[in-house]
């Protein structure tokens, strides 16, 4: 008896836990899961919602970018071009290739190589609304690295030192 009485009560509190939370359904910009080359494809400009920055601080590390211009254009059969540029912050970079490689379907993660002691990668959440408008909300990461000398094997490494994110949330025109 005291089992199915704990087991009753166990029930209760999850069915309250879930029935409390929020449900992806119910806010106004989803995920898009499982998203195709084409639905990406686009110019996109600042998307002027008011939750565009929210929880980021401007600083030395991590600048918000509200005048971000993003251009996805396809260049292969899985494959596309990713350009991204912000005039207030001077700065601006390509990536090239496919969009996810990732068990995340929702996301856009990609790479460059190395440019002196620097890497850049872009990561984007691709969002949808019930209009189907697309959104991409994330940044671009200037990682930075030093070299250092290795006294112990005698040879230079080459070290993660900070990195520099570029934040941007913008919607298909």
């Amino acid at each position: 008896m005291k089992r199915l009485v704990v087991f009753s009560m166990l029930i209760l509190v999850g069915m309250a836990v879930l029935a409390s939370c929020e449900k992806e359904g119910d806010k106004e910009w989803n995920k898009f899961y499982g998203y195709a080359k084409d639905d990406i494809v686009g110019e996109y400009a600042f998307s002027n919602l008011s939750d565009a920055f929210d929880g980021l601080m401007e600083s030395d590390e991590g600048h918000l970018c509200p005048d971000a211009q993003v251009n996805v254009s396809a260049t292969g059969d899985q494959t596309v071009l990713f350009h991204m540029a912000s005039a207030s912050c001077n700065f601006q970079r390509n990536f090239s290739g496919r969009t996810t490689l990732n068990a995340n379907d929702f996301l856009i993660s990609m790479y460059s190589g190395w440019v002196n002691l620097k890497r850049y990668n872009v990561t984007a959440e691709v969002l949808k609304n019930k209009q189907d408008a697309v959104r991409l909300k994330g940044y671009v990461s200037e990682d930075r690295y030093e070299r250092v000398y290795n006294t112990e094997e005698a040879q230079y490494d080459t070290v993660y030192d900070y990195s520099i994110k570029y934040y941007f949330d913008v919607t298909k025109n």
